[in-house]
């Protein structure tokens, strides 16, 4: 009767889950050991394209006709997101010549049902739950930047479902870049195995690629960053660069997970076992006005 009673409240809690037209979440809660894992998902069928160029002096002007004058500087910023596909950009700028010239395009669809499976063996304990989620994301964006002048301080971060690559010049007093992003989402699978006592394993799989190619000359502190992770979150790759002075920079990552259901048949339990991590699976830290432009605008 216990174990009757132990069954009815994993399966009744398991089961909480809601979804909508652009976001759905799933969850299992284990009341006997308090394990858990949830997933959420927001996205929408989504078309943006932006292209434009600038070029100019940062100068100060009077604005009053006693002649008041307003100190110089250029600031921009950028957030795109769908479906944990992420490019985020920030730029700030003192006195001097600069020209850019950007090209965004994004496309997502989150119209396909996302399908659940439950499969627990007659006589057997374990559970086994998977996810199938198809709503694919591409987005590709390039950008050039030159200046000459003060001070420049240049971001940007793009992030792909918990891989992440990006860079930063800081205190340039002479900044040249070319950036190339191609950021692709396919599918999302992902599968729980639990009994009643514990959630044995979680993983998720979203089967994604990750270009980053970028060409600079940098006359400050330039770092370059990149990490990879896991099904469940864990770091597989990284790295991590800082150069002071000045540098003709290249680099160019490519980073790809795809996902393929190999699992025996006969031997189904052996390659689940594990644990769960909490790993943040992006920097999705704030951006702020102070991190950003503080260094550059006071």
């Amino acid at each position: 009767m216990k174990m009757g009673c132990a069954y009815l409240l994993f399966l009744l809690v398991g089961l909480i889950s809601s979804a909508s037209a652009a976001s759905w979440t799933f969850g299992v809660d284990n009341v006997t050991d308090g394990s858990s894992f949830w997933i959420h998902r927001q996205s929408g069928t989504i078309g943006f394209d932006l292209s434009g160029s600038v070029e100019g002096d940062i100068a100060p002007i009077a604005v009053t006709p006693a002649g008041r004058v307003l100190s110089p500087y250029y600031s921009g910023m950028a957030d795109l997101t769908a479906n944990d596909v992420r490019l985020r950009e920030r730029t700030a700028a003192l006195e001097g010549t600069y020209s850019s010239e950007e090209l965004i395009k994004l496309r997502a669809d989150a119209e396909a049902d996302v399908n659940r499976t439950y499969i627990k063996p007659a006589g057997s304990g374990v559970w086994t739950i998977t996810l199938e989620e198809s709503w694919p994301v591409t987005l590709n964006a390039s950008k050039t930047v030159d200046y000459f002048g003060k001070n420049i301080n240049d971001r940007d971060c793009a992030g792909n479902n918990g891989d992440s690559v990006g860079a930063s010049f800081l205190y340039n007093r002479e900044l040249s870049r070319e950036r190339n992003v191609a950021l692709s989402l396919d599918r999302l699978n992902a599968t729980i195995v639990a009994t009643n006592d514990t959630i044995i394993s979680a993983d998720a799989f979203p089967s994604r690629s990750t270009v980053y190619d970028i060409v600079s000359r940098s006359t400050g502190i330039a770092d370059l960053k990149y990490r990879q992770i896991d099904s469940r979150g864990e770091v597989i790759n990284f790295g991590e660069e800082r150069y002071i002075g000045t540098y003709d920079i290249t680099r160019r990552i490519e980073m790809e997970y795809v996902y393929a259901n190999e699992t025996n048949e006969t031997d189904w339990l052996s390659c689940c076992v594990g644990g769960c991590s909490d790993l943040d699976p992006c920097t999705l830290l704030s951006w702020g006005e102070v991190g950003v432009f503080d260094c550059a605008c006071s």
